[in-house]
């Protein structure tokens, strides 16, 4: 897994759900990936040009109107495409896919590959911010992805974090992200 790609590739909230509907076979325009996805058109036009940006998707010649352009995946694309479908289809529970649309939630499950202090997972993981980190753990935490453990034996306390249930299933799957 490459960190940076990750976290562009993550930086918009529908690429990944844009990706994985596309190598299901949904129509690569705008408005029925906004309508299967529920978000707005002008947010999937935005996620379907950084998409583009990163060179995992392109125009399809010849094929769309000019104002209700058709797109197809590159031959880059594919590969995480079908690793964005994999992820999808690990999580049934649409509160979980919504998860999965947050920018850091892939690579701070990713990062956990062990118990972890939270400066060490911060040093990681070097481009987030405290509350960014905080807010993706608590969250991860509440959805039972990630588990906190309090050590009150020392002085001072000390926490640590680690994967467990489905974040863990998450955890070998991020593992897995194609190179492009």
């Amino acid at each position: 897994m490459d960190k940076l790609q990750l976290v562009n590739l993550c930086s918009r909230t529908w690429t990944l759900k844009a990706l994985a509907l596309m190598a299901e076979g949904h129509p690569a325009r705008i408005s029925p990936l906004a309508a299967k996805t529920g978000c707005g058109r002008s947010a999937m036009g935005a996620s379907i040009e950084h998409l583009m940006k990163f060179g995992l998707l392109e125009l399809n010649p010849g094929q769309g109107h000019p104002l209700r352009p058709e797109f197809k995946l590159t031959a880059m694309g594919r590969p995480v495409a079908e690793w964005a479908l994999a992820l999808y289809r690990l999580l049934p529970d649409p509160q979980d896919n919504c998860l999965l649309c947050r920018k850091w939630t892939l690579l701070v499950i990713g990062s956990l590959d062990r118990e972890q202090r939270y400066s060490v997972l911060k040093k990681r993981l070097t481009p987030v911010t405290d509350r960014a980190l905080s807010q993706c753990l608590i969250r991860l935490i509440n959805r039972r992805w990630v588990a906190r453990r309090i050590f009150t034996d020392r002085i001072p306390p000390n926490v640590s974090y680690r994967t467990c249930g489905t974040g863990l299933i998450i955890h070998h799957h991020v593992l897995d992200f194609p190179k492009v």
